[in-house]
Protein backbone atom coordinates (compact mmCIF):
# COMPACT_ATOMS: atom_id res chain seq x y z
CA UNK A 1 0.00 0.00 0.00
CA UNK A 2 1.33 3.81 -0.98
CA UNK A 3 0.86 6.24 1.59
CA UNK A 4 1.20 9.98 0.90
CA UNK A 5 0.79 12.88 3.90
CA UNK A 6 0.10 16.04 2.55
CA UNK A 7 0.64 18.71 4.62
CA UNK A 8 -1.03 22.22 4.81
CA UNK A 9 -0.56 25.78 6.26
CA UNK A 10 2.55 24.50 8.60
CA UNK A 11 4.71 22.04 8.48
CA UNK A 12 4.78 18.52 9.74
CA UNK A 13 6.22 17.38 13.38
CA UNK A 14 7.87 13.86 13.09
CA UNK A 15 6.31 12.60 15.52
CA UNK A 16 2.61 13.24 13.83
CA UNK A 17 4.22 12.25 10.86
CA UNK A 18 4.86 8.54 12.07
CA UNK A 19 1.84 8.37 14.14
CA UNK A 20 -0.39 9.11 11.16
CA UNK A 21 1.42 6.50 8.94
CA UNK A 22 1.20 3.88 12.06
CA UNK A 23 -2.61 3.82 11.86
CA UNK A 24 -3.34 3.94 8.25
CA UNK A 25 -1.23 1.11 8.22
CA UNK A 26 -3.56 -0.88 10.12
CA UNK A 27 -6.24 -0.47 7.47
CA UNK A 28 -5.09 -3.49 5.56
CA UNK A 29 -5.90 -6.05 8.34
CA UNK A 30 -9.76 -4.77 7.50
CA UNK A 31 -9.27 -5.19 3.70
CA UNK A 32 -5.61 -6.16 2.10
CA UNK A 33 -6.60 -4.80 -1.39
CA UNK A 34 -6.59 -1.05 -0.61
CA UNK A 35 -3.56 0.62 -3.51
CA UNK A 36 -3.07 4.00 -1.74
CA UNK A 37 -4.17 6.22 0.66
CA UNK A 38 -3.57 9.79 0.53
CA UNK A 39 -3.76 11.72 4.23
CA UNK A 40 -4.18 14.71 3.88
CA UNK A 41 -3.15 17.14 7.15
CA UNK A 42 -4.55 21.17 7.65
CA UNK A 43 -3.28 22.64 10.44
CA UNK A 44 -5.44 25.39 10.66
CA UNK A 45 -6.57 26.91 13.94
CA UNK A 46 -8.25 26.48 16.17
CA UNK A 47 -9.49 23.16 14.45
CA UNK A 48 -7.53 20.87 12.77
CA UNK A 49 -8.38 19.15 9.16
CA UNK A 50 -7.28 15.57 8.53
CA UNK A 51 -8.67 14.05 5.45
CA UNK A 52 -7.93 10.52 4.32
CA UNK A 53 -8.76 9.24 0.35
CA UNK A 54 -8.37 5.43 -0.28
CA UNK A 55 -8.44 3.73 -3.06
CA UNK A 56 -9.66 -0.08 -2.71
CA UNK A 57 -9.51 -0.84 -6.35
CA UNK A 58 -11.81 -0.69 -9.50
CA UNK A 59 -12.07 2.93 -9.27
CA UNK A 60 -13.61 3.25 -6.07
CA UNK A 61 -12.67 5.93 -3.72
CA UNK A 62 -13.25 5.72 -0.20
CA UNK A 63 -13.03 9.18 1.74
CA UNK A 64 -13.15 10.62 5.21
CA UNK A 65 -12.55 14.08 6.91
CA UNK A 66 -12.92 15.22 10.07
CA UNK A 67 -12.02 18.19 12.57
CA UNK A 68 -10.73 17.93 16.14
CA UNK A 69 -8.34 20.79 18.54
CA UNK A 70 -5.90 18.08 18.94
CA UNK A 71 -4.50 16.86 15.94
CA UNK A 72 -4.00 13.10 17.08
CA UNK A 73 -7.86 12.68 17.76
CA UNK A 74 -8.66 14.21 14.20
CA UNK A 75 -6.23 11.25 12.83
CA UNK A 76 -8.14 9.17 15.14
CA UNK A 77 -11.58 9.93 14.53
CA UNK A 78 -11.04 9.94 10.83
CA UNK A 79 -9.54 6.44 10.67
CA UNK A 80 -12.69 5.20 12.04
CA UNK A 81 -14.88 6.89 9.57
CA UNK A 82 -12.94 5.37 7.07
CA UNK A 83 -12.54 2.17 9.01
CA UNK A 84 -16.10 1.78 8.84
CA UNK A 85 -16.60 2.57 5.26
CA UNK A 86 -13.90 -0.43 4.21
CA UNK A 87 -15.66 -2.81 6.42
CA UNK A 88 -19.23 -1.69 4.50
CA UNK A 89 -17.36 -1.86 1.33
CA UNK A 90 -15.66 -5.78 1.93
CA UNK A 91 -19.28 -6.47 3.08
CA UNK A 92 -21.08 -5.32 -0.07
CA UNK A 93 -18.49 -7.45 -2.12
CA UNK A 94 -18.63 -10.63 0.05
CA UNK A 95 -22.26 -10.50 0.28
CA UNK A 96 -23.93 -11.22 -3.15
CA UNK A 97 -26.94 -12.81 -3.57
CA UNK A 98 -27.89 -13.57 0.22
CA UNK A 99 -31.25 -13.62 0.42
CA UNK A 100 -31.90 -15.61 -3.05
CA UNK A 101 -31.53 -18.74 -1.74
CA UNK A 102 -34.56 -20.95 -0.65
CA UNK A 103 -35.10 -23.25 2.32
CA UNK A 104 -35.70 -26.77 1.21
CA UNK A 105 -39.45 -28.46 1.76
CA UNK A 106 -40.41 -30.39 4.72
CA UNK A 107 -40.22 -34.11 2.55
CA UNK A 108 -36.46 -33.42 1.41
CA UNK A 109 -37.17 -31.95 -2.04
CA UNK A 110 -35.77 -28.29 -2.81
CA UNK A 111 -38.76 -25.86 -2.50
CA UNK A 112 -39.77 -23.20 -5.21
CA UNK A 113 -40.20 -19.65 -4.58
CA UNK A 114 -43.95 -18.75 -4.98
CA UNK A 115 -45.03 -16.83 -7.27
CA UNK A 116 -47.13 -13.44 -6.86
CA UNK A 117 -50.88 -14.29 -7.27
CA UNK A 118 -50.59 -17.90 -7.13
Amino acid sequence: MNIDITVRHADLPPALKDYALEKAQKLVRFYDRITSLHVIIDLESPQHVVEMEASVGRGVRLVAKDAHEDMYAAVDLVLDKLEGQVRKYKEKLSDHHRGERTQPAPGGEPATPEEPGA
